[in-house]
């Protein structure tokens, strides 16, 4: 096996049973963890080369990994846990902030409505993925909105109708998406004393339950309320408490918790859950679903009989494989899209502050970046429009610094940057060659300049005029929205094969500056000309 170095910090041969709750699991070949959005999306782009198995876990606390070798990547998202406020009332997470850290930076913010995170295992993003809720409390009410990472590494912004569809239900766990980070709402101020009386119940249940015992994921089966009484009441009736298979046994005390006394296997755990499945079917006329994800090869039959979705290994056909980001029989199809679903959108989200701090920029503003042809399209007509980067704005405050009346508005203007103005640079996705940037106010003031590195203007763009520029740059105006359109042949220069390399600013003109994508907590002034930091794309 050739001898394989990934994009981002990265461990070999690790035990999956040591990275999760139930400790439980074979050896991953890979266990990357990339610290930023660009990070992720580099190593996403290099396993279209070298077309790996890829699967993604959070904290491991609902999650059955294999007995088996896993013989690609697992992708922890463990470094990106920063969280912050972008508002009094709206908190910033990373997915891989920790729930219980989430529920005691509300209890120092006098916050209320996430009471019901403390102590429940596991990171924000996979409580999105599957919509969890405990104790009253459900993820997808507190939610003002979700950015995820398709496979092809590109960014999108949801909102919860979109995502959320239901008791644990999410149109992310039928589709190849990441979470990555997610917005929090709230708007409910109440004091320390009645939040932490809250937070201590809430353990105290936990406890009570023996929830923590022995290892387990907690609830191995999703509630079925047509039922008219929780899924554990039903195994319960079923005398499943106590039930043993392997290593594997129900618990004495909730019996929808399947706890690993010592030695359980994957097999285990699959064929005593199986059993419960069936029964509650056969004996109660009860359908339930596996809460528990399956990540890995198994048993086909065992994963038929838990009714969990796999797709057929191609060595041996008694095995399937469960719970990837791609099957092996998928990785090496090139994502296509036909000409007429463009747009598509590379990149599209909310601007965060440059060091990620507290209330760091005015929230509310939104940018995106659409190709507007396939690469072959462009290329064959490289003076179309090829790429539209528009910038949207809910709050006043964002952009409030305007050019004075004496610049008339739509017209090339230097030193754009004393004022609200939002950014787009472009570069080769190696980073040599220079790169570009565009700046906009939402009055149509614009500027565009060129460098052979940071801050090096390019011979010939020393003076700026809008001369090299106005024959390719086509201005957008919509209600709400204003931005530049962008043909293949400008941007040739800086792609390499499909790829390219972009980022998206924005500064009030009042020393306040947002990135989007955001990069992990760049020290020193903030400098928007850091190349190295830009996001990598790779067009369809």
């Amino acid at each position: 096996m050739p001898e394989l170095f990934l994009p981002c910090t990265y461990e070999c041969d690790v035990s999956l049973a040591s990275r999760s709750y139930y400790g439980i699991g074979g050896t991953a070949r890979f266990l990357a963890h990339p610290g930023t959005p660009a990070e992720l999306a580099d190593l996403l782009i290099w396993n279209r080369e070298y077309q790996l198995p890829l699967a993604i876990m959070g904290k491991g606390s609902n999650i059955l990994f294999s007995d088996s070798l896993f013989p690609g990547i697992v992708i922890s998202l463990d470094r990106m846990e920063r969280m912050f406020w972008i508002s009094d009332d709206e908190l910033f997470c990373e997915a891989g902030a920790d729930n219980t850290l989430i529920a005691e930076e509300l209890l120092r913010c006098d916050r209320g409505g996430g009471e019901w995170l403390y102590r429940l295992p596991g990171q924000i993003g996979s409580t999105v993925r599957m919509n969890a809720r405990c104790f009253g409390g459900e993820i997808s009410a507190i939610t003002s909105g979700i950015q995820t990472m398709t496979i092809e590494g590109h960014l999108l912004w949801k909102t919860p109708d979109e995502v959320f569809h239901g008791y644990k239900q999410t149109s992310l766990m039928e589709n190849p998406e990441i979470v990555i980070a997610v917005l929090l709402r709230f708007p409910e101020t109440r004091t320390k004393k009645d939040i932490k009386l809250q937070m201590e119940g809430f353990e105290e249940e936990r406890n009570k339950k023996h929830h923590f015992d022995f290892p387990s994921c907690g609830s191995t089966f999703k509630n079925n309320y047509a039922a008219g009484r929780s899924s554990g009441t039903i195994f319960e009736e079923l005398g499943f408490k106590g039930r043993r298979e392997g290593g594997a046994m129900v618990s004495e005390h909730h019996a929808n918790f399947i706890f690993n006394k010592g030695e359980a296997t994957a097999s285990d755990v699959l064929r005593l859950a199986a059993e419960m499945k069936t029964a509650a079917q056969k004996e109660a006329d009860i359908q339930l679903d596996l809460e528990v994800q399956c990540i890995g090869l198994f048993d086909e039959k065992l994963l038929v009989s838990c009714g969990v979705n796999s797709v057929a290994d191609d060595q041996d056909s008694s095995k399937g494989w469960a719970g990837l980001l791609w099957s092996p029989k998928e990785l090496s199809k090139k994502a296509e899209i036909p000409e007429h679903l463009f747009p598509h959108v590379l990149i599209r989200g909310s601007f965060v502050g440059y060091k990620g701090t507290d209330r760091e920029i005015p929230p509310g503003g939104f940018v995106a970046v659409e190709q507007l042809l396939s690469i072959h399209a462009a290329i064959a007509s490289p003076d179309a429009p090829f790429l539209r980067w528009t910038t949207r704005n809910s709050n006043s405050a964002l952009f409030s610094l305007k050019p004075p009346s004496v610049i008339p508005a739509g017209t090339f203007t230097d030193e754009l940057w004393q004022y609200g103005v939002s950014e787009l640079f472009i570069a080769h996705p190696d980073f040599s060659g220079g790169y570009l940037e565009f700046e906009m106010t939402p009055e149509g003031n614009w500027v565009a300049l060129r460098f052979d590195a940071p801050r090096k203007r390019t011979l010939g763009y020393a003076i700026l005029s809008e001369e090299p520029w106005k024959e390719y740059i086509t201005m957008v105006k919509s209600e709400g929205g204003f931005g530049m359109e962008l043909p293949y042949r400008l941007l040739e220069p800086f792609i390499q094969g499909e790829s390219i390399a972009m980022q998206c600013c924005v500064s009030t003109g009042r020393g306040e500056y947002g990135l989007f994508p955001w990069w992990q907590g760049p020290s020193g002034p903030a400098d928007f000309h850091q190349p190295d930091h830009f996001y990598p794309i790779t067009f369809l």
